[in-house]
């Protein structure tokens, strides 16, 4: 048995919108005309998803990872603003709290990892732009302290699944690969890069090119396979 299981965040602890146009943006569109943007709100919108995507082009090559003030900065010369390094991150930071407005726990996720935290050693390695916004997620799943790391890829600078980020996390846990397991939903993020590193992986859903006793139904499948195990 693992002596630590590491976690991923979103779409495995909490649920959320994966995507940049549903979610009620009009905190930020206020914000933003008040430094003196003109375009509408369903312009202003597709700025932003712009700029992201522009980002994401830049950097799916080598897996490294960028910062919403990155982001920011490219909606700022779109929308042609005269602002200050403070304005923009206000503006950064009212985008965010409207796009995690969508976020939530999965039910049953923090009862769970309290239970597991008697038995195992846990971590989390998520990839964000955001840092404030992981850690006030854990922070209102009253999971803070349950972590013994919490790395986060904009900080490391390195986005799953580059193997830096798992390697990092071990080295600061002092493990070897075999010693964790990490529980994700990403066959891409997740699998692919646990095992490139050579740590196994339970992956949430199903997924043809994982093995069965590699899935989960969902998060509290862990109950099943881990939890009973240690009693």
């Amino acid at each position: 048995m693992p002596e630590c299981l590491i976690f991923d965040l979103f779409g495995t602890l909490v649920e959320y919108e994966a995507g940049r146009t549903s979610q009620d943006f009009s905190r930020s569109y206020k914000k933003a005309t008040e430094l003196g943007c003109a375009i509408g709100y369903a312009d202003y919108i597709q700025v932003w998803d712009g700029a992201f995507l522009k980002m994401e082009q830049a950097t799916a090559p080598d897996n490294s990872e960028f910062h919403l003030s990155e982001v920011c900065d490219l909606v700022v010369g779109e929308l042609r603003l005269d602002t200050s390094r403070t304005q923009r991150g206000q503006l950064a930071r009212q985008y965010m709290e409207d796009w995690s407005a969508l976020v939530s726990p999965v039910p049953g996720a923090s009862g769970l990892l309290k239970r597991l935290s008697k038995h195992y050693r846990l971590a989390l390695i998520s990839n964000t732009h955001y840092p404030p916004m992981a850690h006030a997620l854990l922070d209102a799943m009253r999971l803070t302290g349950l972590f013994e790391v919490v790395t986060l890829s904009v900080e490391v600078g390195w986005a799953k699944p580059h193997p830096l980020i798992f390697e990092l996390t071990l080295e600061k846990l002092g493990l070897t690969a075999e010693q964790a397991i990490y529980i994700g939903d990403s066959y891409e993020c997740d699998y692919k890069g646990a095992r490139r590193v050579g740590m196994d992986c339970q992956l949430i859903g199903r997924h043809a090119r994982v093995p069965r006793d590699n899935q989960l139904r969902n998060i509290l499948d862990l109950a099943i396979k881990f939890e009973t195990v240690r009693k």
